[in-house]
């Protein structure tokens, strides 16, 4: 053996094995399209070229290709979303059982009828096409741009299924290696399941717990599923890959702060793995092997699991539903790409059979490769490039995409985010404050715990559809970094971003800003002030009208608006008619007091007696027994002792009387100030009436606590003072409206 050729065999399969990955992201197309015609052209099997021998590396291939699998499977099992499970419908949950038995037992029998090979054998077979699996799909799916419904189904069964067909075809290998079968594959599940279990759980708490450093934890993960395989397999021979599988699933799914920088490595080592697993497979292929099981019956196979037992699995999941279409189904009976899991399952049995493999299906071997490798051909090349011409006829697929993408899930991104949803359109929040996110959910709302600066759409389903994205988180530096790197992920997005905008900025000479990406919106909302305030839904100033294009006053104030199919965060020029908008108020002032709407007043009034006796006739209609005279005196008397004005153009006259249950309060502006006649120093604008029973000391002193913070505070007091109307007021105690 020479050492030389089995490095540059290694070096060669791994650096074109990236390459041709770099080629099919760059034409959008499955990686393993690329990388099996590069793998059978540099390969020895088609043009002699040899430049990639697999052979020359000996028994270094099969251990090579072990630990790559082994790996492979290992990050499969960390990916498994248990919580996507739970979330996904119906119709997938019964694609990930009823649909995989029937998909591998459909199969099965078809091989059985066609080639006549032994029952466990055409079971081993048939488990091998089971999985469709993330690597064809995605890129397909951003190929194709198909509609949600569609999308959701395709991607969550690539992503569940893997694991599920892993393990069943695990299952039936076992079954066939075993000398002793049931003895042996009794043992191999038990001792796989066992150490994969308990591996998972030593290796949740080690990560938990902190006791590898950070920088290298994900090293240490490497070398352990490596371990977890060595140890397994040398208690009892080929029960590794059942044991690193198991661990990967408890792995990711206990709760591991951690797991999603280790699966981002995982990702990108994995990907790394691919590139040299798929050439060493592809240059090893044998293509003798087609000819030996008759092209014709291999086309025959290949086609009844296309046309009849993909349909099968489609129509028998979705049987009464009614969320597909007949459209749709039929679109989804025609997709089911195979990948490169298929494809490095069927190699690595062929491999193992060969060697441990009872001699009864040894001279079978080959036929694993060749039948699952046909099936990805005509599944991921026929299928897969037919796929929008067939969408385009069954019009399943969507030609703009209209969902909309929230950066930053703070209160008013969630009102804004249950806006868009409640006008039929689809819309993800994403933040990586996981307080923000759980909030979010609870309301019902789609939302993502990631970074929007580095988040792979790819990798989740509800990043599908994005048309629109909002940034609004109160960073509006980050907000517009956000649109520069969407712009470059989406095809032609509208984007819009928050930004306080201040007189000078609206000048033209405001270069920085008409060169940014995005359109600045909001333009008037503090939002940097609002998201650091405690705010529950019921206190945020924002609320839901029907508007005609001339009674909308203060386009600014508008977040949302809605007209027909347009959904804009901004009042567009020129619209007529009637139009739906989400608005903010400038300030809602939400106080632990008793105040109600009619108690509070715009005056004429020209002194502060008079202002006082306007809002006692107003209490006196809900409270006809009080003597509203001897209040008035009693609280008149008070003034000449001590007055009532407390700064900031506020009177604040109170009092204990008797007749009332509770802390009453009432509130008046003035038009012009008016002056009280025992402080000549200062003018009232404002008066805030506080009555109490004698009973409630407490109450009473902590309501005229309550009102003199509100006057203390200067945006609020700001608020106040632009008020010019009852209206004016009222919308700020009571943004909801008056009754």
């Amino acid at each position: 053996m020479n050492i030389q050729s089995d490095i540059s065999t290694f070096v060669s399969a791994l650096f074109f094995g990236i390459i041709f990955i770099i080629i099919s992201h760059r034409l959008r197309i499955p990686a393993i399209v690329i990388l099996l015609i590069g793998g059978i052209l540099l390969g020895p099997s088609a043009l002699g070229i040899k430049l990639i021998d697999p052979s020359l590396l000996g028994s270094g291939l099969p251990a090579i290709i072990k630990l790559t699998v082994a790996l492979i499977l290992f990050e499969g099992g960390l990916t498994l979303d248990i919580k996507g499970f739970r979330r996904v419908s119906v119709e997938i949950k019964r694609a990930l059982s009823l649909g995989v038995l029937i998909t591998w037992l459909s199969s099965s029998i078809i091989i059985k009828l066609i080639f006549s090979f032994p029952w466990p054998f055409a079971i081993l077979a048939g488990s091998l096409i089971i999985v469709t699996g993330p690597t064809v799909i995605v890129p397909l799916l951003k190929r194709i741009n198909v509609n949600e419904k569609v999308h959701s189904y395709l991607h969550w069964e690539a992503v569940l299924i893997d694991p599920i067909g892993v393990f069943i075809a695990l299952l039936a290998y076992e079954w066939i290696i075993g000398h002793d079968a049931l003895l042996f594959l009794f043992f191999r599940l038990v001792i796989g399941s066992v150490i994969g279990i308990l591996s998972g759980i030593i290796l949740t708490k080690v990560i938990n717990r902190g006791l590898i450093s950070h920088e290298h934890l994900n090293v240490f993960i490497l070398s352990y599923a490596l371990l977890i395989y060595a140890v397994s397999d040398m208690i009892i021979q080929e029960s590794g890959l059942l044991s690193i599988v198991i661990a990967g699933f408890v792995t990711g799914y206990r709760d591991t702060p951690q797991l999603e920088e280790i699966k981002i490595y995982k990702a990108q080592l994995t990907e790394l793995l691919i590139g040299l697993l798929f050439i060493l497979l592809a240059a090893n292929l044998d293509i003798d092997s087609f000819k030996k099981y008759d092209t014709v019956r291999l086309v025959l196979a290949v086609t009844a699991v296309m046309l009849i037992i993909r349909p099968l699995n489609v129509f028998f999941s979705t049987m009464g539903r009614k969320e597909l279409s007949l459209r749709e189904k039929i679109f989804l009976s025609w997709i089911a790409p195979r990948g490169i899991v298929a494809a490095s399952m069927a190699s690595l049995f062929t491999l193992n059979i060969k060697l441990h493999g009872r001699p009864e299906y040894s001279s079978l071997n080959d036929f694993l490769e060749a039948f699952t490798y046909a099936v990805i051909i005509g599944t991921v090349v026929f299928q897969g490039f037919t796929a929008k011409w067939i969408g385009n006829r069954l019009g399943v697929l969507k030609q703009i995409p209209t969902g909309w993408l929230v950066i930053g899930a703070h209160r008013v991104a969630q009102i804004a985010a249950r806006f868009i949803n409640e006008n039929g359109v689809s819309v993800t929040l994403i933040d990586t404050n996981m307080h923000n996110i759980k909030r979010a959910r609870q309301y019902g709302l789609t939302a993502l715990s990631a970074d929007a600066l580095t988040v792979d759409p790819d990798e989740h389903p509800e990043l599908y559809g994005i048309g629109n994205v909002l940034a609004i988180t109160k960073n509006d530096h980050l907000n517009q970094l956000v649109c520069q790197r969407w712009k470059k992920l989406l095809k032609n997005p509208e984007l819009y971003r928050w930004k306080l905008l201040h007189a000078h900025d609206h000048s033209v000479e405001n270069k920085e800003e008409l060169n940014a990406t995005g359109r600045p919106v909001w333009t008037s909302l503090e939002l940097d002030k609002i998201s650091t305030y405690n705010i529950e839904e019921d206190d945020f100033p924002v609320f839901t009208r029907e508007l005609q294009e001339r009674s909308i006053k203060h386009p600014e104030r508008v977040l949302l608006f809605q007209k027909e199919d347009t959904l804009l965060p901004y009042v567009p020029d020129g619209f007529t008619g009637k139009c739906t908008c989400m608005v903010y108020m400038p300030f809602y002032v939400k106080l632990d007091i008793n105040i109600r709407q009619e108690w509070i007043i715009y005056t004429a009034s020209k002194s502060y007696r008079e202002v006082l006796h306007e809002l006692l006739i107003r209490l006196n209609l809900d409270f006809p027994r009080l003597n509203i005279e001897n209040i008035e005196e009693t609280i008149m008397k008070q003034e000449i002792e001590f007055s009532s004005v407390i700064g900031y153009a506020t009177a604040l006259p109170h009092a204990y009387i008797d007749g009332i249950d509770e802390s009453l309060v009432l509130m008046a502006k003035t038009a012009k100030p008016v002056s009280c006649l025992f402080c000549h120093d200062d003018d009232v604008n404002f008066l805030f009436l506080v009555l109490s029973p004698k009973n409630k000391p407490d109450t009473h002193i902590r309501t005229l606590a309550t009102i003199s913070k509100l006057i203390m505070d200067e945006e609020r007091r700001a608020s106040l003072l632009k008020a010019s109307s009852r209206e004016d007021l009222i919308n700020i105690f009571f943004p909801e409206g008056i009754e």
